[in-house]
């Protein structure tokens, strides 16, 4: 929604304003230890209890503190997760104020459209395009007004899913299993139209797995893959973690499904779109949001571009989790848990503390249970690694 507003002043609704605050330490774990990463409170990294066995981290520092000592600080290049006018606008009055040296990315108006779900439908065609042996999928179709959406749902095979064209992590979904919609319905579609102009409809597949192709771009035209990323949603595709595994292994739980091949070439066919669509528009990561799937013959098929997030991703961050700080012999997950009640977090945060203590090999988890962000009395998000000797 920041993106698409394209405004310097945004304000994230509530849910998104507390995961914010309260996960706002994740970036420290991939960061690099020269780093600094901006946090509202950077003493909460008092009550994080990293382990020593990793080594030294990057900095947490906050906005006061660039303030005062930006003028006498390095200079620094910003790598925020995911870009906005609405954040980039933030660094750039931040370097104003605190003289700090910094590399700003330029906001870039194509930013909107990549960021939308009408570019992924259109890195899908050409996906399929490229590598027809995925099969037929669907591409979404847009209505621009309810009346279009009553059109679309009268010839539609039931479930179907409505998307927003701006919104992510199993928000901004709506899912239908009949045309005949109930008021709720046609006021949450009538609301997403008044909101962003449009929205998508696209049939509801038989799941098997959800997983994601991770790539960079270099912003000259060059995309690098970096990695496979298993992850599972909860029923209306909210998301609730990543499995830790090695890249060979993650690749063998697919071939178990599609085929080595399949996936070597929708990997190929999607790196050369990514480059056409986005090469040299965008610097950053980018995530393509997949999917495993059993057609109506019972028979496994890939849909190889269900959304593509141009930002990092919590997929990248499970790739680089398993990288820095999992044992070789080791396997887990990176699970981020969401309690309503107050103080329900904290005591499941110390029931999992009790019952799986940490043991490392060569300075690296091998099995255990290392929370990423402090957990208190108020918090309603755990965002954590369970390592063991085999993952499920």
């Amino acid at each position: 929604m920041a993106v698409l507003q394209g405004q310097p002043s945004y304000t994230a609704p509530s849910n998104v304003h507390k995961m914010m605050k309260e996960l706002e330490l994740l970036p420290l774990w991939y960061a690099d230890s020269q780093d600094f990463v901006l946090v509202d409170n950077p003493e909460k990294i008092k009550e994080l209890n990293r382990p020593n066995e990793f080594g030294p981290m990057a900095s947490p520092v906050s906005t006061e503190f660039i303030l005062k000592k930006g003028s006498t600080l390095p200079p620094a290049t910003i790598n925020p997760w995911g870009v906005s006018f609405h954040s980039l606008h933030m660094f750039s009055n931040l370097k104003k104020l605190s003289g700090w040296p910094l590399v700003i990315p330029q906001w870039n108006p194509a930013y909107t459209k990549l960021c939308g779900r009408q570019t992924a439908a259109l890195c899908l065609k050409r996906i399929i395009e490229i590598e027809p042996s995925v099969g037929e999928i669907v591409i979404p179709v847009f209505c621009n007004s309810l009346e279009e959406v009553y059109k679309e749902l009268k010839t539609a095979s039931f479930p179907v899913i409505c998307k927003m064209p701006y919104s992510s992590s199993g928000r901004g979904l709506l899912w239908l299993d009949s045309s005949e919609l109930v008021t709720s319905e046609s006021n949450w579609i009538k609301g997403a139209l008044n909101k962003q102009g449009t929205i998508s409809i696209e049939a509801a597949l038989n799941k098997v797995q959800d997983f994601a192709m991770e790539f960079y771009s270099n912003g000259q035209g060059t995309i690098e893959y970096k990695g496979l990323s298993l992850f599972s949603t909860e029923r209306r595709g909210a998301y609730s973690g990543n499995i830790l595994e090695s890249q060979q292994r993650l690749k063998e739980r697919l071939s178990s499904y599609l085929g080595e091949e399949l996936i070597d070439a929708v990997r190929d066919a999607v790196k050369e779109v990514l480059e056409t669509v986005y090469g040299t528009q965008y610097t950053g990561y980018l995530g393509v949001d997949m999917l495993v799937y059993k057609d109506k013959q019972d028979k496994y098929k890939i849909h190889p571009c269900i959304e593509v997030n141009m930002r990092y991703t919590m997929g990248m961050l499970a790739v680089h989790l398993y990288e820095r700080y999992m044992a070789a012999n080791s396997a887990g997950r990176f699970i981020i848990d969401f309690h309503k009640k107050a103080g329900e977090a904290q005591k499941t945060h110390r029931m999992l503390q009790e019952k799986n203590p940490l043991f490392f090999e060569e300075n690296k988890l091998r099995s255990g249970y290392l929370p990423l962000c402090p957990v208190t009395e108020n918090s309603h998000y755990i965002a954590y690694i369970m390592a063991s000797a085999t993952c499920s």
